[in-house]
């Protein structure tokens, strides 16, 4: 936590130097020279899992999403196996995001399945630096495997200086043709439009719901300038808390900048912590205010007998609606069956039998649930808007 608040930074790099072009390692010296990150290095170039979790607990970090890529024409190939080590040494602090690239990948769903395997919390495209646009058909099927797991896609929206990058490829407008084609998919934007593109971005944000701005890359006192166009109030409803570290002057130092931009209390809570626990998949917060653990997440009131409870109701007595449901909002048209199988504070998930094979579906709901009877609400509506949306 940092000063009362819990803190999840979305946008780590902890990669082996050994793996890293020399424009790396410029990019790290010159924005983080204001912290030792090296010193978190051992002489072979890989990170001491040991100083890296003791530094992240003194910047007040709760929870530290890991960064791999696979981009060998810019910063290298960082695979995800190298991020066991800080993984396996504090599974709760630090959590991984994987990576793909279609030049690369092939069968890319394959490799995403693959590495979701890892308990990545998201898939993370870098257009620019892998050359590709984020609605190249090449990826539809790595798409399809993220929409079926709950998973969102965090995607590199801002230009970048490395040797070997493609910035046209950071603009984030093609998102919306790919919103489109997989409903109730999640983007996030990582650099919120950096450069040429913040109000496209904001844009998108504002209009579609399955639209985050990450803030990893953007000084903080900057942003009111970036975005002023628009209102910082409501847009900041949307900001997911994120450094791009090492790059970065310090993790608690932007948070810090952050809450002085003199965001209502609510919403300085969402920006640095809250909304990544909504969107980013498996994300959950044990804090210890008083010497008593407390869990800032997941199933928040839902214990696993209410879950039994709701999902043999809806099984039983709502079945058509669960079908009905996942055709229109789930994207699955030509689905023939479905049952629910679970929920938590973020969302509904279903098991969907389409084309003789069954599918997971997770469907989030419009706000983070904090009591039993709002279930019913966002239930009624989906079933609403679904029968709607096919006609009925």
């Amino acid at each position: 936590m940092i000063d009362g608040r819990p803190l999840i930074d979305a946008h780590v790099h902890t990669a082996r130097l050994p793996t890293l072009p020399p424009a790396w390692r410029r990019w790290a010296e010159e924005f983080g020279s204001s912290h030792p990150w090296q010193d978190l290095y051992d002489a072979d170039g890989a990170l001491v899992p040991e100083k890296v979790d003791a530094y992240f607990e003194d910047e007040g970090v709760d929870i530290a999403l890991l960064l791999c890529e696979y981009s060998p024409k810019t910063t290298g190939t960082q695979p995800i196996e190298d991020l066991q080590p800080l993984l396996k040494h504090n599974p709760r602090r630090f959590k991984p995001i994987a990576n793909v690239n279609p030049h690369l990948h092939y069968p890319i769903d394959a490799e995403v399945a693959r590495q979701l395997e890892f308990g990545a919390a998201a898939l993370k495209l870098h257009p620019v630096h892998g050359g590709f646009s984020v609605a190249d058909p090449d990826l539809y099927p790595a798409y399809q495997v993220c929409r079926d797991a709950g998973v969102p896609v965090v995607v590199h929206c801002g230009t970048s200086s490395f040797p070997g990058s493609a910035n046209r490829y950071a603009d984030p407008t093609p998102i919306d043709d790919v919103l489109r084609l997989f409903p109730g998919l999640t983007f996030v934007l990582a650099h919120g439009g950096r450069g040429w593109w913040y109000d496209a971005a904001a844009f998108l944000a504002l209009s579609r719901e399955e639209v985050w701005i990450e803030l990893s890359g953007l000084p903080p006192h900057r942003l009111p300038e970036y975005y002023a166009r628009h209102d910082l109030r409501r847009l900041a409803r949307t900001f997911i808390f994120g450094t791009d570290w090492p790059g970065v002057p310090g993790i608690a130092r932007n948070a810090r900048a952050i809450a002085a931009l003199g965001l209502d209390e609510e919403t300085l809570g969402l920006v640095l912590g809250g909304n990544a626990l909504r969107v980013y998949k498996g994300l959950s917060l044990q804090l210890s205010p008083g010497g008593k653990d407390r869990s800032m997440t997941g199933p928040g009131p839902f214990t696993e007998d209410v879950v039994r409870q709701i999902t043999r109701h809806m099984n039983d007595d709502h079945a058509a609606d669960c079908l009905t449901i996942c055709r229109a909002l789930g994207g699955r048209p030509g689905a023939t069956a479905a049952r629910m199988t679970g929920l938590d504070a973020g969302g509904i998930e279903f098991a969907v039998s389409d084309g003789g094979v069954e599918h997971p579906v997770r469907i989030p709901f419009t706000e983070r649930l904090t009591e039993r009877p709002q279930v019913r609400r966002e239930v009624v509506r989906m079933a609403e808007e679904a029968r709607a949306a096919l006609g009925g």
